[in-house]
């Protein structure tokens, strides 16, 4: 029934990935006769060099080491391979189709196409290929597709708005907020400790460990505050030091595929029908701060950690609407269907000062009403109670009861 002491990074493995898996890819494709054992050796003496000298991951590694084996449907053994024949792989796989009938996708080819000149590059370096290295070096990728998601796929903060509200827990109204608000990866979210989690009067700040740049990125947090100071308030263990911020109902570590469907589960519960990964949570972010007009040194060091990165571009996704708007404001015209919206604005009680959820009528600290409605709300409930005090008892044995069934899921 899960761990009796919070888990900590060091018993998490996110993505459940198998170091077994690059040798079960290699049994296969030598059944196969796709591949030799001197492709085999090389190959691991390749990786081998990449995890010493750029110190790559796991899952870089069995990136790396299955397109390498999936090339030799393409070319011949690795060692034997001339110019030609190099020339002719590329021209080959262009054409070619996946196992399931679909040609390979442009980043898909691009990434081949890196893989193939890097490792005869390399072979050429360590004197196990003579392959002329100028005409290797001559050898260009297609140029990657940055448009990797459309618009109208982006989650308007409306939507983030509605699938924090399918969120029936603080857990995942902390997760989902977090996830969104902070532009983290998911697997940087999974593995993210209290030790890295600091309140203060304005808000949260997060110190994320860059799963792809090894870096240290710098995040503000402001409307994620009061959810994840409720789920600091709920989480089973103390919340400090090593222990993982966000872990499963039976208080073990989040995985990938638990946490999409964490995800997919509350979008769907609050309406939202987009198809929802994580990522793109990343990616309406991104888009949402440059269409705020947020200063893009500051997007790019919140989100790589660095002011120099070639990534910015893939996540800004602007909208017909978008162009609009600016064309029009250059001329003084403002749209009229035009509405300034505030969604996901926190609010701060100007009583105790405390950041609330978007949309609060009371404040979580105080209680003090936000809204004439609020404030009526709270009249006719104090008048209702004083008359029946019975209304009081029932309301607190249902908020019980409910309490009781969303521990028990």
């Amino acid at each position: 029934m899960g761990s009796i002491t919070a888990p900590t990074r060091n018993e998490i493995n996110f993505h459940k990935v198998s170091s077994a898996r690059p040798d079960k890819s290699f049994e296969m494709a030598m059944r196969e006769d796709r591949l030799t054992q001197d492709d085999i050796d090389l190959i691991y003496e390749f990786i081998a060099e990449l995890e010493a000298s750029q110190n790559i991951g796991l899952i870089r590694k069995n990136k790396i080491i299955y397109t390498l084996v999936n090339w030799r449907r393409f070319i011949c053994p690795y060692r034997e391979a001339k110019l030609s024949d190099i020339y002719k792989a590329i021209s080959n796989l262009k054409s070619a189709k996946t196992s399931r009938g679909r040609p390979y996708k442009i980043n898909t080819v691009h990434d081949y196409v890196m893989f193939i000149k890097r490792i005869s590059l390399w072979m050429i370096e360590n004197g196990y290929s003579d392959l002329p290295k100028e005409k290797i070096q001559k050898i260009k990728p297609p140029r990657a597709d940055k448009t990797t998601k459309r618009p109208d796929q982006m989650l308007s903060k409306e939507d983030i708005e509605s699938i924090i509200r399918g969120c029936l827990t603080s857990r995942d109204r902390a997760l989902i907020s977090v996830l969104y608000e902070s532009g983290c990866r998911i697997s940087e979210l999974g593995c993210l400790t209290w030790g890295r989690i600091r309140f203060d009067e304005y808000g949260v700040i997060l110190t994320i460990e860059d799963t792809k740049c090894s870096t240290q990125r710098y995040v503000r947090l402001v409307m994620a505050k009061p959810y994840l100071s409720a789920w600091r308030q709920d989480y089973p263990f103390e919340p400090k030091g090593d222990s993982l911020a966000f872990i499963t109902h039976r208080k073990d570590p989040l995985t990938y595929d638990t946490t999409v469907k964490i995800i997919r589960r509350v979008a769907l519960r609050g309406g939202v029908e987009k198809h929802i990964t994580p990522h793109i949570f990343r990616h309406s972010r991104i888009t949402h701060l440059i269409n705020e007009g947020m200063n893009e040194s500051v997007i790019k060091l919140m989100m790589w950690g660095n002011i120099n990165t070639p990534m910015f571009q893939t996540y800004a996704h602007l909208t017909g609407g978008d162009i609009d708007r600016e064309v029009l404001g250059s001329y003084g015209i403002v749209p009229k269907d035009e509405k300034e919206t505030h969604a996901l604005e926190p609010l701060m009680c100007p009583k105790c000062m405390t950041i609330n959820p978007p949309k609060a009528e009371f404040c979580n600290h105080c209680g003090v009403s936000f809204t004439e409605d609020a404030q009526d709300t709270i009249e006719e409930m104090a008048k209702d109670v004083n008359t029946n005090p019975e209304i009081l008892k029932r309301m607190i044995e249902e908020i019980i009861e409910e309490r009781m069934k969303t521990n028990a899921h």
